[in-house]
């Protein structure tokens, strides 16, 4: 459990490290104590668990870039849990405010959007796109063989 519970973390993590850069720095700067303080919470289950809580509802209010209370001052000493600190009034806001990220879980198979990838014979690849001017353009490939 607490391999998992590290796996989510990490994950969490490097979404919240792309996501803090949306923020202007004097937002930055309290949500990165905070994180500081959330690496430091691994010694038992409970504090894994506290810590993924935490960091879940930081992750929440970067994807609407919304630092709200108590998230804008640094964080305390002893650590609480998260529906003891966190008011009322914030939480359900930042709930609400990504209720359209996750609109599209509550639909039907049939009424989601599949994406469609041209297929392109690696020949034709680089012919098919964009030359720079000036400079140099970089292109990166993955491979898959889709069996995960």
């Amino acid at each position: 459990m607490g391999e998992k519970l590290d796996e989510n973390f990490f994950y969490n993590t490097m979404l919240t490290k792309a996501l803090i850069q949306l923020l202007p720095p004097f937002e930055r700067r309290a949500t990165l104590m905070w994180f500081e303080k959330l690496l430091t919470m691994d010694k038992s289950k409970e504090e894994k668990e506290m810590r993924n809580e935490y960091l879940w509802f930081i992750l929440l209010m970067l994807q609407c870039q919304k630092i709200r209370e108590p998230f804008n001052r640094p964080p305390p000493d002893e650590m609480e849990p998260l529906r003891d600190i966190v008011p009322a009034k914030v939480y359900e806001e930042i709930l609400i405010a990504n209720d359209e990220n996750m609109e599209w879980l509550e639909r039907p198979d049939s009424q989601r959007k599949s994406v469609q990838f041209n297929q392109t014979a690696p020949p034709q690849f680089f012919q098919n796109q964009p030359t720079p001017k000036e400079g140099i353009i970089c292109y990166i490939a993955a491979f898959s063989d889709r069996s995960i």
